[in-house]
């Protein structure tokens, strides 16, 4: 008569899970003075606004969230990262006799692959959980820097205008109103 044995998998795994998103677009900016003039009014308005040069570009974290702009190109690429460290457990069983089939051994093994799988498929939930959490974080955060870039360009929108003006002849009155965005120049040429 043969003897059944149970044998028992227990795997565990601390895995350290990275999960990014990002979004990419292009500044409005109208070619009111030459290229170079109007990156040099942006990058300084977006100095003003907390950016950082790093190298050509300008770059501010803000809760996780990394802005970077390209004053040259109009080029804004907004990134969100974070990671966890996530503890996650398989457990197997199955049986075993001593006088048919396969070893205890073999069966232990199977057992130890099928429980590794498992820890990989739990901590791939893990990781997707935690790419929506990055991606949550993201959206989250793109409407305000939406808003302030919105406000940055017209600010440079301005400042090209009220420069522009004064080169085309005499500037008589300037009316502008910051919450609106509107801007009335009279010049005589």
């Amino acid at each position: 008569m043969s003897r059944a044995y149970r044998i028992q998998v227990c795997e565990s795994d601390r895995r350290v899970i990275r999960a990014a998103d990002a979004v990419s677009t292009h500044l409005g900016i109208l070619e009111i003075l030459p290229a170079e003039e109007m990156a040099a009014l942006l990058a300084q308005e977006l100095r003003d606004r907390g950016f950082v040069e790093t190298g050509s570009l300008l770059r501010r974290e803000t809760n996780g969230i990394s802005a970077t702009v390209d004053p040259k190109t109009g080029v804004v690429t907004v990134r969100a990262e974070t990671e966890d460290e996530v503890q996650v457990k398989a457990f197997r069983e199955g049986l075993a006799y001593l006088d048919a089939g396969p070893t205890v051994e073999n069966i232990r093994a199977r057992l130890s692959q099928q429980a590794k799988a498992d820890l990989d498929k739990e901590a791939a939930r893990a990781s997707d959980n935690l790419q929506q959490k990055a991606t949550e974080k993201l959206e989250g955060e793109l409407l305000d820097l939406k808003l302030e870039l919105d406000r940055a360009v017209n600010r440079v929108t301005a400042t090209a205008l009220k420069r522009k003006a004064t080169q085309m002849g005499v500037v008589k009155e300037i009316q502008e109103d910051e919450e609106s965005g509107s801007l009335t120049i009279k010049l005589e040429v």
